[in-house]
């Protein structure tokens, strides 16, 4: 018997609209805390590093230039990063990549070097994405796609991303036991009192990316998508009782672009 997995964009939106009430905090400046962001796979490997900002600091920091940010492959092989003029670090040519291979990103900055591991997932196989009407709570027009080669014992990992008209409309992370429906909630162009950011109309052009990636790696980023607050540490730091925020993710993916058109509802 499969099991559906589902998202709702309507909740991930809703999630993100703040109160209208004005609440006042009580808060005094604090040390900033490192911030690193890492992403490996086999067409794109950039890791970007920032600094944590008071909450009266409006302005949003660009990715800074620290000591040493380097991957090191499951044979040792370790490659350097450099610091590029959009704020991402990067390699001067791609890293080979194995399924079932642990890499590590280490990063040094101020007399302290944090280091992060992931093992890189095959990928997961998906059919082609189709509109449709489901009876999920109430009638919604859906996303649906099913992966195709997870085993019926298995349970993998997914990071799914939707890019509306080239721009992030919708991420989550998602654990997919055996091949499953995946269906995906979506805000459709009705007289719905929703954020009109958010609806789709026809036409719009949709890629799907769906990312796999490790256990540790879901776990940080469902622990965040759930209490938007900063999960469990995922560095170790050379220094005991430094803090340091972020994932470096290793990750295989797919990716499907299709033009959304709104199905009749019967």
């Amino acid at each position: 018997m499969k099991n559906f997995l589902y998202f709702s964009i309507l909740a991930w939106a809703t999630s993100l609209i703040s109160c209208t009430k004005e609440i006042e905090l009580d808060y005094h400046d604090i040390e900033p805390v490192p911030v690193i962001e890492g992403l490996l796979s086999a067409d794109r490997t950039e890791v970007r590093i920032t600094r944590t900002r008071n909450m009266d600091d409006s302005v949003k920091s660009a990715g800074i230039e620290v000591d040493r940010v380097e991957i090191i492959s499951a044979n040792g092989l370790a490659t350097t990063l450099n610091y590029q003029s959009d704020g991402f670090y990067r390699p001067a040519s791609a890293i080979t990549l194995n399924d079932g291979e642990t890499y590590t990103l280490r990063v040094t900055m101020d007399g302290v070097t944090y280091t992060g591991e992931s093992t890189l997932q095959p990928a997961i196989q998906i059919t082609e994405p189709e509109f449709l009407w489901a009876n999920l709570m109430d009638w919604m027009q859906v996303m649906e796609f099913e992966t195709i080669n997870v085993a019926d014992d298995a349970e993998v990992y997914g990071w799914i991303r939707i890019y509306r008209n080239r721009e992030l409309y919708f991420a989550d992370v998602g654990r997919i036991k055996g091949n499953s429906p995946i269906d995906i909630g979506l805000y459709y162009d009705s007289d719905m009192e929703l954020d009109e950011e958010m609806i789709l109309y026809n036409g719009d052009t949709l890629a799907l990316e769906v990312r796999t990636i490790d256990l540790d790696v879901y776990n940080y980023l469902a622990e965040y998508n759930s209490t938007k607050m900063n999960p469990e540490q995922f560095f170790t730091p050379s220094v005991e009782g430094k803090v340091c925020l972020g994932y470096f993710a290793a990750y295989s993916s797919v990716s499907h672009e299709i033009i959304y058109r709104k199905t009749p509802h019967e």
